[in-house]
């Protein structure tokens, strides 16, 4: 593995970036990652792995274009506290300075509501003008959209401490569901096949399941009835945000079908939710089990 470049990856320190440089490490390739505080807790313990660290922010465009400086790729994540404007512009920085560095292979990752036709909406079409200013450069690109994670359900204050599963889906609808660490092992094996994956979009998800299957799955995990229900309309009404992803689910780029067939055959430990609520999952589960605090809505 000594001939492979560094990949240069974005929030390294948050949920996908951290899966995926811990995919990265285990298949031997170098890890630099732009960090914002390179004594902090999170970052430390990436240099304890063998992460390269470089501090920097997004605006430091000066920094990341050396940060990038004889890497052979770029995964780039935007965290969701970003104003659109925000997003869209570090998102295009990035892009452009992949582009103008030589980068070989650029990894966005943007979100599976993300359709090509835009909404209006600027939180909402934010993704979308990302991933059509990278198809426009002169770079290869691929895009990944993941599908609803698995640790939405798991979140604090959405009924289980209660014995009830409160999400978008209707009991017989169905929903693709996709676990963080399984993002990182999709976006190694990106890496490691720039000939096959290069210039595609693609989504991906771990599972697919219904509103029923979901209250068996998390019964049978928390060992007491967890009854499932979907928001109720006058939620829905209230809130764009989780408007906007129940019709979504229903007729838009979320109710698309993926294969999981061909996801087992790029990620063959790909999760089930039964498995990763077991496993990786278990503790967010116990945490909302023995929870009472209330969250007022959700975030993609």
């Amino acid at each position: 593995m000594d001939d492979k470049r560094p990949i240069l990856v974005f929030g390294a320190t948050g949920r996908q970036g951290g899966s995926f440089v811990k995919a990265l490490l285990r298949a031997g390739w170098p890890v630099r990652a732009l960090v914002l505080d390179a004594t902090g807790t999170a970052s430390l313990t990436l240099r304890d792995v063998g992460v390269t660290l470089v501090q920097g922010s997004f605006e430091d465009k000066d920094v990341i274009r050396s940060a990038m400086k004889d890497a052979y790729g770029v995964f780039s994540v935007l965290p969701g506290n970003l104003t659109a404007d925000d997003e869209v512009r570090h998102g295009v920085a990035i892009a452009d300075i992949a582009a103008e560095t030589g980068i070989e292979h650029l990894l966005y990752s943007s979100g599976a509501s993300a359709g090509d036709v835009l909404t209006g909406v600027p939180r909402f079409d934010a993704k979308p003008r990302i991933e059509a200013h990278v198809r426009a450069l002169p770079i290869t690109a691929t895009i990944i959209r993941p599908m609803i994670f698995m640790e939405m359900l798991v979140r604090p204050g959405f009924g289980l401490d209660q014995g009830r599963l409160v999400s978008l889906i209707r009991r017989d609808q169905a929903i693709h569901l996709t676990a963080v660490e399984d993002i990182g092992k999709f976006a190694a094996a990106v890496f490691a096949d720039k000939a096959r994956f290069g210039g595609k979009t693609m989504k991906i998800a771990s599972d697919r399941v219904t509103g029923r299957e979901l209250e068996l799955a998390f019964s049978e995990a928390a060992g007491r009835q967890i009854t499932y229900e979907r928001f109720p309309d006058e939620v829905l009404a209230a809130n764009v945000d989780l408007a906007h992803m129940a019709k979504s689910l229903e007729d838009g780029p979320l109710s698309e079908t993926v294969d999981l067939d061909a996801m087992r055959k790029i990620n063959p430990e790909l999760l089930s939710l039964r498995s990763w609520l077991a496993g990786s999952g278990r503790r967010g589960l116990e945490d909302a089990l023995g929870t009472t605090r209330l969250t007022a809505a959700i975030s993609g």
